[in-house]
């Protein structure tokens, strides 16, 4: 009997799927408000030279959550460390963190950028709010010379989702087999119209 209903469990759990702990139906939120997203991240999410709406903005509109833009041109992850605390005091449910293009142009060492990107991930999880990562995106164009950082960046960001049990919205891998249809050409490291709903469409798939 007690090897019959050491079974059935186990063909229960195989039925209803493996929990792997990323589900937002098993994070603890909190006081935090599970119909809040804010994005963190550079000119990409703030939507400067990116084509259309930016990426939070669609992603608003396909999750029915509210979502903050602390989308910021130009900066690197040190600066998205330099504000998490200020963005978690909005209280949200999720955190979606798309850092890494700036620090490849600018040449810092990819280790750096994981140190800065984990301190994100710490300070969300001692928050109650649910830390999805994004790898940046491939580059073309005038900015080729720096797609070799951002794939570097890629592995470590990577790296941070394995190592914390997070979520992952792998753009880099989903950009690589089609960068025309993903970026804007004009100058190979925003996102088109294509390529921003993308992006919200990953994000939103994890939420």
């Amino acid at each position: 009997m007690k090897k019959l209903s050491v079974l059935l469990c186990a063909l229960g759990l195989l039925l209803a799927g493996c929990d792997d702990g990323h589900s937002s139906s098993s994070w603890d939120f909190g006081g935090n408000n599970k119909n809040l997203v804010v994005c963190m991240g550079d000119s990409l999410t703030a939507g400067v030279n990116c084509v259309g709406a930016p990426y939070p903005s669609r992603l608003a509109g396909m999750c029915g959550k509210r979502v903050m833009n602390y989308g910021v041109g130009g900066v690197t992850s040190a600066y998205g460390a330099s504000i998490v605390g200020s963005v978690l005091a909005n209280k949200p449910g999720y955190v979606c963190i798309l850092y890494g293009s700036n620090d490849a142009i600018a040449g810092d060492d990819p280790a750096a950028t994981k140190a800065r990107l984990k301190s994100i991930v710490a300070a969300c999880k001692a928050n109650k709010s649910k830390p999805i990562i994004a790898t940046p995106p491939i580059m073309r164009g005038s900015h080729s010379m720096f797609n070799g950082g951002a794939y570097k960046v890629a592995v470590v960001v990577r790296e941070i989702a394995k190592e914390e049990k997070i979520d992952l919205v792998d753009l880099n891998a989903a950009m690589e087999g089609n960068p025309e249809k993903y970026l804007n050409m004009n100058d190979g490291l925003h996102f088109s119209d294509a390529g921003g709903d993308l992006v919200a469409k990953k994000f939103d798939s994890k939420l």
